[in-house]
């Protein structure tokens, strides 16, 4: 955090909606590596640092304060 009380560096996390039920459910929160464009669909493809490759609606990578 800075003198303000604002975050100063940002993270950039998988988080799926809690109400949605995919097996990928459980990598909610897992840090993101890279992410594709977008596609007609609204869809990226998303790698995470672990090297698990997924696809998912764009509104499910998140930045979230370090």
């Amino acid at each position: 955090m800075n003198a303000n009380g604002v975050a100063s560096e940002i993270r950039w996390v998988y988080r799926p909606p809690r109400n949605r039920r995919s097996p990928e459910s459980n990598l909610s929160g897992a840090p993101v590596f890279g992410v594709s464009a977008a596609d007609e669909a609204g869809l990226v493809d998303v790698i995470l640092t672990d090297g698990t490759r997924l696809t998912a609606p764009a509104g499910d990578v998140v930045a979230e304060p370090c």
